[in-house]
């Protein structure tokens, strides 16, 4: 590059100074005095103007700032050059803007007022109107995976600083990915003009105004991602010093010119993180001389790799909490009509009064309030009625089982308040999801040994036998009529139903057992809702863990979902098998596991998409049909 050619060139004067400034990830930024001004000059990273629809996007994030500013947002535009935004020079491609005599704001100087100014500056830019400057959205639809295994092979890779940190987590970076991806798709429907990368760098300050420079990242994108993705910026997440007042500012302050409300803010924070894997990614690939052998380049993006590792595992440790700020902002009629629903619940319990309590996240059908030693579920959805009833039945029936909460009361009438509800035992612990990765193979067989004590405790009591043929099959065609599975794959799993499930041991089983079901205390196990507690073969309790090595995370809850790993739970089926014995009694045990597991797993493909599922589907069905095969085979040779 050759900043004094391209001034000299293009008519900004004769160099007086030149000085690099800090700030930039992909580009270089210089202030640059001339006798006609100062200026800073963006030479853009030669990698990246490599791209096919690189320039153009430069050209129309000029225009994006350009209606940013006649809608009076306050920003920094490019200069024109020659009537362009960009010219090229020698192989490189130079921007000059204004230099704007302000600073960026360092995590520990960014105050509430702060946050309010970029809360409301946001909701100004996600309210232009695309259609000024020719945009419209494209709706991507992303289901990339990496081959992080493949980077360890790169001879450079054993030179990184950020080798043992890489290969501690980059097992973890696909699955990650695999929910990202869907959740991502999931919110993307909705599109405005973004800036798309309003942290604190790309903020000037004067004389405490802001100005909104570097604008090359604009285009029509999702709002809410870059609402929450800011958020987190200005509350000092990047630095590690996550503030929460700061946090709820830009939301609030946003909130008061745009709605957050009817937004599926879970999915949102969940489908934030495709934008992280993929910056790691792309860091990766610049570290290893993959896209770009310039040596400072490498560095750089060398040392972004450790800082984006450690940002992936810190926001994920964030999800819930993120969750629960955002949603302590959204205020509905329902939440005011709960708070009526509730205080009437502990009128009617004189044990409940004067007792403190909280709403808890984790209730999908039903409302949830935490005391300290009870939890009030309110059944909310009408269709879930005879679930929640079925529950209450059960805690009546085991009343004496130490195993299960405890019931204190409950009210199906709807006479006096307007839902069923029941108050059980508030059980102190933690879930399995989030104790089982962090506890040796002596404690988790511990945990199993109590698990299957448990349904050993109640399994006798259902004997009402029915035809669990056309039981599966039902489910298989339900699954089937909300997919269009191919007709073939269909017959394929009902001949397998058929095949295998002629004969049948009957019990009461849980029938949703999962480790979010599961508290544990470090000594003792006990298991919860028992809405969906049926009469059923005893090998169908487990169902979901028969796909607890492709997806565990599909029970967990909203503070576990994103840090639950597929290597973590392959083993959990096969402790369970070795130490049921009563399984053994079960002919075909194996193959009606893998049976039960292609249909959980259609359930899931009926509602993504996703080939991969349907993949792991053929894949299950083959195994099935080839292993009976060679058995018959074989019987034949004897």
């Amino acid at each position: 590059m050759n900043i004094e050619k391209f001034c000299e060139k293009y008519n900004f004067g004769n160099i007086l100074n030149i000085s690099k400034l800090s700030g930039g990830l992909m580009h270089k930024m210089f202030k640059v005095e001339t006798d006609k001004g100062i200026y800073c000059v963006k030479v853009l990273n030669p990698e990246v103007m490599a791209r096919d629809t690189a320039y153009n996007n430069f050209v129309v994030s000029e225009s994006v700032s350009n209606l940013a500013k006649k809608n009076n947002i306050p920003v920094s535009c490019a200069l024109d050059i020659g009537g362009d935004y960009l010219k090229e020079l020698d192989g490189y491609y130079y921007m000059v803007f204004d230099y704007v005599e302000g600073k960026t704001l360092k995590d520990d100087e960014i105050t509430i007022e702060h946050c309010k100014e970029i809360g409301r500056i946001l909701a100004n830019i996600h309210s232009l109107d695309y259609n000024a400057v020719g945009l419209n959205p494209e709706i991507v639809k992303y289901k990339r995976l990496y081959d992080w295994e493949g980077y360890i092979a790169n001879p450079n890779f054993v030179k990184m600083s950020y080798r043992d940190l890489y290969l501690e987590n980059y097992s973890k970076f696909n699955s990650i990915l695999k929910r990202a991806n869907e959740r991502f798709n999931a919110t993307n429907i909705n599109q405005t003009i973004c800036h798309s990368d309003m942290d604190p760098k790309n903020v000037m300050w004067k004389d405490g105004n802001p100005i909104v420079i570097d604008w090359e990242c604009a285009s029509v994108s999702n709002p809410e991602r870059e609402l929450l993705e800011d958020a987190l910026c200005w509350s000092g997440f990047l630095s590690d010093k996550f503030d929460e007042v700061k946090f709820l500012s830009v939301f609030r302050e946003y909130s008061l010119c745009r709605s957050i409300n009817g937004i599926d803010w879970y999915d949102v924070i969940c489908g934030n993180l495709v934008g992280r894997v993929g910056w790691l990614k792309y860091n990766v690939e610049r570290s290893l001389g993959i896209v770009s052998n310039d040596g400072e380049e490498m560095k750089l993006a060398e040392n972004e790799v450790i800082k984006t590792i450690d940002e992936i595992n810190r926001y994920l440790s964030l999800v819930g909490r993120m969750y629960s700020l955002i949603e302590s902002l959204i205020v509905n009629e329902d939440k005011k009509e709960n708070a009526d629903v509730i205080e009437k619940i502990v009128a009617e319990n004189t044990f409940l009064k004067g007792l403190g309590y909280k709403e808890s996240n984790s209730g999908f059908t039903n409302k949830i309030y935490l005391f300290d030693d009870f939890v009030v579920r309110i059944c909310i959805d009408p269709n879930n009625e005879e679930r929640f009833k079925n529950e209450i039945e059960f805690y009546r029936k085991n009343s004496d089982n130490d195993k299960v909460p405890k019931l204190f009361s409950y009210d199906t009438t709807k006479e006096r308040i307007p839902y069923c509800y029941e108050i059980i035992e508030r059980v102190k612990g933690k879930t399995l999801y989030e104790v089982w990765p962090y506890i040796d193979r002596t404690e988790q067989e511990k945990i199993i040994d109590s698990m299957i004590e448990i349904l050993d405790s109640f399994q006798t009591q259902g004997q009402n036998k029915y035809d669990f043929k056309d039981y599966l099959k039902k489910r298989v065609k339900k699954s089937k009529d909300r997919c269009n599975l191919d007709e073939s794959i269909y017959l394929e799993i009902l001949g397998l139903i058929d095949e295998y499930f002629e004969e049948n041991i009957f019990g009461l089983i849980h029938g949703d057992l999962h480790f979010d079901n599961f508290i544990y205390d470090g000594n003792n196990l006990k298991l919860l809702d028992f809405e969906t507690c049926m009469s059923a073969p005893i090998d169908y309790e487990l169902r979901i863990f028969s796909i607890y090595d492709t997806m565990p995370w599909l029970w967990a809850g909203i503070d576990t979902d994103m840090v639950t790993f597929e290597k973590d739970y392959n083993i959990v089926l096969p402790m369970i098998r070795e130490k049921y014995r009563k399984l053994d009694n079960i002919t075909n045990i194996d193959e009606r596991i893998e049976i039960y597991a292609i249909i959980e797993l259609l359930d899931n493909y009926s509602h993504t998409k996703e080939e991969v599922v349907l993949d792991t589907i053929q894949g299950k069905i083959s195994r099935i049909k080839n292993k009976d095969s060679n058995l018959n085979k074989t019987l034949k040779k004897k």
